[in-house]
């Protein structure tokens, strides 16, 4: 039993010093691996840098390869001039060559009016009357007296006939055949004032009728049935169908370029007509500052009566500068616009700024004055794809 126990110290003994060993290089052998990683990894960090770097430099020299190259460009030349052609439209309305408005010669009580708003007459066509009792009263009045006057009138010839072949033979005397033959011519005047009175009568019996002048249209109406009317009052307004003339008021030195005859382009609604230039009113008007100038529409125009139509002409404007498409515009400062000109350098040909002022537009043409030169080539178009100093491959038109 002794001996076991010391066998068993003895073992313990010889073991210990091995674990003791085995604990003491552990430490040492994870350090060196842990060192090993570490080295790695920084490595891996650094080709990883070197590579990005590369490509980030092989990247910027694409880049600025690219945009040093020149972007072609639509180029036009700018042709400078000392005027422009200008397309300007006036305003004017068409009227009825016939515009009237019908009226009695004589008063009286309407009677019968016929013509209504929009109804299309005929020349003659009766529109109106007046009652016509009291006229026709003193026409048979008339008629009468003209009657008697003309019997005592043929008895006072034959009287005064009778009287001269007395006369002749001494039978009377020569104050008895003067006194028959002035009574004569008496009855004779008294006959001529009694056939006017009669006559008088007869008109206005025939002028309380209103008759169409023309052919046309009744556009109003000013009265009704049973309202008396005095002389020269508006019943009708008629307006001729056939017949219409423009009316339309242009500047004083615009209408001093008029020539009368000639033939003028007009427009109304969808249509263009040629008119000729009928007449130029002598007078400006006071509201408008302009000359009335009056042109006749062909007889196939289909327009009316106040409707709006246009003269349309092309002018002359001295002014210096030059046309150039819409699209080689870009706002500039202080109500200017910018446009690109090619401009030649040691580097090549680049896009210059110039500014440049509005005075015209047409369509999708604008006439520009500025500081473009005489015989300056510009960009027509794409100008969002470029800055001033860009270098360009102008493709001429």
């Amino acid at each position: 039993m002794h001996v076991n126990l010391i066998y068993i110290e003895q073992n313990t003994s010889i073991n210990a010093p091995t674990d003791a060993l085995e604990l003491s290089t552990m430490p040492e052998t994870t350090h060196k691996l842990l060192s090993t990683g570490t080295w790695l990894a920084v490595a891996a960090a650094i080709c990883l840098a070197f590579v990005i770097t590369g490509l980030i430099k092989a990247n910027v020299q694409s880049t600025e390869k690219q945009i040093r190259e020149p972007l072609p460009v639509d180029v036009i030349p700018y042709q400078r001039t000392d005027h422009y052609i200008r397309q300007s439209s006036y305003i004017g309305t068409v009227r009825a060559r016939r515009d009237s408005a019908l009226a009695f010669e004589v008063a009286g009580t309407l009677e019968t009016l016929p013509a209504r708003e929009g109804m299309s007459v005929a020349k003659g066509q009766i529109l109106a009357t007046l009652n016509t009792d009291q006229r026709l009263a003193r026409l048979r009045a008339e008629e009468a007296n003209l009657a008697k006057i003309t019997t005592n009138l043929e008895l006072a010839t034959l009287k005064r006939e009778r009287l001269a072949d007395l006369l002749t033979r001494g039978l009377t005397s020569q104050q008895t055949f003067d006194d028959a033959q002035l009574g004569t011519r008496a009855l004779e005047q008294a006959q001529r004032a009694v056939s006017a009175r009669r006559d008088s009568a007869s008109l206005e019996i025939e002028k309380s009728t209103l008759k169409a002048p023309y052919s046309g249209v009744v556009a109003q109406r000013f009265a009704d049935q049973g309202g008396v009317v005095t002389p020269g009052t508006p019943i009708l307004r008629l307006l001729a169908q056939s017949k219409f003339e423009a009316h339309v008021g242009v500047p004083v030195a615009i209408g001093d370029s008029l020539k009368l005859g000639e033939l003028y382009s007009l427009t109304i609604g969808k249509q263009r007509l040629q008119a000729t230039l009928k007449n130029l009113r002598g007078d400006v008007d006071a509201l408008t500052l302009t000359v009335g100038a009056i042109f006749l529409l062909p007889d196939n125009a289909r327009v009316k009566t106040g409707e709006t139509i246009h003269l349309e002409l092309a002018e002359s404007v001295y002014a210096s500068g030059g046309w150039v498409p819409l699209s080689a515009l870009t706002a500039g400062n202080r109500g200017l616009w910018n446009v690109l000109a090619v401009k030649t350098t040691s580097q090549g040909e680049v896009a210059a700024r110039e500014s440049v002022e509005i005075i015209y537009s047409e369509n999708d043409q604008v006439f520009v004055a500025g500081t473009l030169a005489a015989d300056a080539r510009i960009i027509a178009s794409g100008l969002h794809r470029l800055s001033p100093g860009a270098l360009i491959a102008p493709l001429e038109d």
